[in-house]
């Protein structure tokens, strides 16, 4: 069985708050980490959003935080298989 999660199933963990948060935690520790993949598409959406993150930063605090998520952000895609864009 492959489980493919979509940029909304990808945010939400990084969020760590509410009950939606809860049940897909839930969810996920029940499938085995190699059947757990996501898209090249999620990976641009998310992407770009840590990329204006950063470019947002004003202050040397603001950019550590925003390198530090960044960074998460890459960790994330290190662990998790990504399917490519195809017809």
């Amino acid at each position: 069985m492959m489980v493919v999660l979509d940029t909304d199933h990808v945010s939400l963990p990084e969020r760590a708050r509410g009950d939606g948060y809860l049940q897909l935690r839930t969810r996920l520790s029940l499938i085995s980490p190699p059947e757990k993949v996501t898209t090249i598409i999620t990976y641009e959406e998310q992407s770009r959003g840590w990329l204006a993150y950063v470019a947002r930063a004003r202050t040397l605090g603001q950019q550590i935080d925003a390198y530090r998520k960044l960074n998460h952000h890459l960790e994330l895609y290190r662990r998790i298989r990504v399917l490519e864009f195809d017809d």
